[in-house]
């Protein structure tokens, strides 16, 4: 996670948030809510600006909209533009206009893979564009496409799409999970064609050979592609934000993802909950489950699944996870700053990053990375270190 989540500094107005966007949605829980509402009147702009600032923006309009919990606009209001309902509302006609120009562009990039007889499999927030069973998912915003091609079709899944427009990004970093990013004018989003589904860090835990495994083979009028069922596609998105991004290790309070986590596991069977526990117990990384599993429940009203043993050690983690994200935003920052560099420039990431044998990584190496690192973030080193402009993607 190259992103630190800005820090919360009003803890009744982020409880009003996440209760707003809480798996419920109980007459007499929106009743109530109703009520704090209309006493946050003089703090909604602020409301607003929090759940943007978590990049729960989506969610939180879809959330209002679910509860009825949107004002009226009085009919004789000589500047209905400006009301809080016409623009939220606005708000999310402009995020459903732009997921159908990303769901448009996933179909064409589906078809032009297919073309050279490559399936993939969407990974993240693409899945939701093609193969969405609940509303919810309608919300989940997303920055770029993420699909997953077998490594020997790599080359030719770069090809297929650069002949249809698209662009590699020049200032792309060496990793080893992903090709770099593509994009193409006139289409909302970039393209990621992973090659791995998870970073090094994850990859023991949920190896990639076994998502390939779990895929269900899907088509529609775009073309083929694989899905995975709803429990592994829950527990990838774990994965993701609390080991490769190291989300668990930093105790980053990722609002996002967990809103998903929350919505997508109160959906889970038992059965469900129970394949996805028994492999993280498998995997020694039971707590990393039960870690999001508290989370979402003292923060979404997630019931937590009683196939799911909680340790207090976990318990305890979670918690000291949410309280962490109102503490002092200098502290955090440096926090997070100081790991990044530590995981960053250890010799097994940098080993990993430019396919070296560990013993192999020398100061030249180091020095090669940091070169990147400058032209990268070239005048904008400032804005990077303390973190202005950071939003969760």
């Amino acid at each position: 996670m190259e992103l630190l989540p800005p820090a919360i500094a009003d803890r009744d107005l982020f409880a009003l948030l996440v209760d707003v966007l809480s798996v419920s949605a109980d007459p007499a829980a929106n009743a109530q809510l109703r009520l704090r509402l209309i006493e946050k009147a003089a703090s909604w702009q602020a409301l607003v600006e929090l759940a943007d600032a978590q990049g729960a923006m989506a969610p939180f309009v879809w959330a209002l909209e679910r509860r009825a919990l949107l004002f009226p606009v009085p009919s004789r209001l000589a500047d209905a533009a400006h009301h809080p309902t016409v623009q939220l509302e606005a708000i999310y006609r402009r995020h459903i206009d732009r997921r159908q120009r990303q769901r448009d562009q996933l179909a064409a990039v589906i078809g032009a893979l297919n073309q050279v007889n490559i399936e993939p499999l969407l990974l993240k927030g693409a899945r939701y564009l093609v193969a969405p069973t609940g509303s919810w998912r309608e919300a989940r915003d997303m920055r770029d496409l993420d699909l997953m091609v077998r490594p020997g079709d790599a080359q030719r899944a770069f090809d297929a799409l650069t002949a249809a427009g698209y662009a590699a990004d020049p200032h792309f970093g060496p990793t080893d999970q992903h090709l770099p990013e593509l994009w193409k004018d006139g289409c909302p989003s970039a393209v990621e064609l992973h090659v791995e589904a998870l970073a090094f860090s994850a990859r023991a835990i949920l190896p990639t050979e076994e998502l390939w495994r779990r895929g269900v083979r899907l088509s529609d009028a775009g073309g083929a592609f694989v899905v995975l069922p709803d429990e592994w596609h829950l527990l990838h998105a774990l994965l993701h934000h609390q080991i490769s991004d190291r989300g668990h290790i930093r105790r980053v309070l990722a609002l996002k993802p967990l809103w998903e986590f929350a919505m997508l596991g109160s959906e889970l069977s038992d059965e469900r909950w129970q394949s996805i526990g028994a492999h993280m117990a498998g995997a020694g990384q039971s707590d990393v489950l039960a870690d999001w599993i508290v989370q979402a429940a003292e923060l979404f009203g997630l019931a937590p699944p009683s196939e799911i043993d909680v340790s207090q050690r976990s318990r305890a983690h979670a918690l000291a996870t949410i309280a962490a994200a109102s503490g002092p935003a200098w502290l955090r920052r440096a926090r997070f700053l100081a790991d990044q560099v530590r995981f960053g420039f250890s010799r097994r990431t940098m080993a990993v990053r430019y396919h070296l044998d560990e013993d192999a990584v020398s100061v030249a190496t180091y020095g090669r990375h940091l070169q990147f690192l400058l032209q990268r973030y070239h005048g904008r080193l400032w804005q990077r270190l303390t973190g202005r402009g950071d939003r969760p993607s």
